[in-house]
């Protein structure tokens, strides 16, 4: 299957010429090209929603909104309408992950968890996570990361299913965070992301910031558990004359159970 992560860029009105109208065509374009099985998307705005909704064919898509209040986002999963999803989830990173809107006092903005079970072609059954941790502080983070890591932990006692966390998480791959992880710190079940089969991608950034960049912060992954083959991983940089659908590239990769 074909795997993409990819931050959006909530519609900023500081971003002027680079406003969601005005590159949504360059999104719906991406989608459509990479002909992904399943996609993950951080920063999508109800409008945003609401216009990826229409404009995209051929996927279900999954997840709510963090928030009743401004700045809302959710962290869709787009899943291929030939896969069954079994079921979906969000939930909060916080001490009650349940309830809506709920945050820890030290992050920004309340963080969230999408989740589902799929069920393939040839009846195998996965499970997705998409997320996308807090921007200022690693504690913060790191909070963020333990929470979804126990959501995983709790599922996979109960279902013993392949899982693929995905998103952005604000961290580089020198980071104590991304080291723990694949180290198995936070858990006993081991995740490795997709660019360890490439690992000179790390030198290339994920955040072009609308200038096609190709150095900066590498803080986009893909991360799957052992019952994963990576056969491949790229960095999206598709452009119109320049114009570039999102402020981050998007992270693609092909996996097979």
């Amino acid at each position: 299957m074909k795997v993409m992560t990819f931050n959006l860029r909530a519609d900023n009105v500081l971003d002027v010429r680079n406003r969601w109208e005005k590159r949504s065509h360059l999104v719906y374009d991406v989608i459509k090209n990479y002909n992904c099985d399943i996609i993950g998307l951080q920063e999508v705005t109800d409008r945003m929603y609401t216009d990826v909704c229409s404009h995209v064919n051929g996927y279900n898509i999954i997840g709510v909104g963090r928030t009743k209040k401004f700045f809302n986002e959710s962290n869709n999963i787009l899943v291929r309408k030939n896969y069954k999803t079994l079921s979906n989830d969000t939930f909060w990173l916080s001490r009650t992950p349940e309830r809506k809107g709920s945050s820890v006092w030290y992050s920004l903005f309340p963080r969230i968890c999408t989740t589902c079970i799929l069920e393939l072609d040839n009846n195998l059954k996965i499970r997705v996570y998409n997320t996308h941790l807090d921007c200022l502080l690693p504690y913060a983070r790191e909070y963020g990361l333990k929470t979804i890591i126990q959501y995983i932990e709790r599922n996979y006692e109960e279902d013993q299913l392949p899982c693929i966390l995905m998103g952005d998480f604000n961290a580089t791959p020198n980071s104590k965070l991304i080291k723990k992880l694949e180290r198995g710190y936070y858990s006993n079940k081991r995740f490795v992301a997709v660019q360890d089969t490439k690992r000179e991608i790390y030198s290339e950034t994920t955040m072009g910031k609308f200038r096609g960049r190709e150095k900066g912060m590498h803080i986009d992954y893909i991360f799957v558990s052992e019952e994963f083959k990576i056969e491949d991983v790229d960095i999206i940089k598709y452009n119109q004359k320049g114009k570039y659908p999102s402020d981050h590239y998007p992270i693609i990769a092909e996996i097979k159970v």
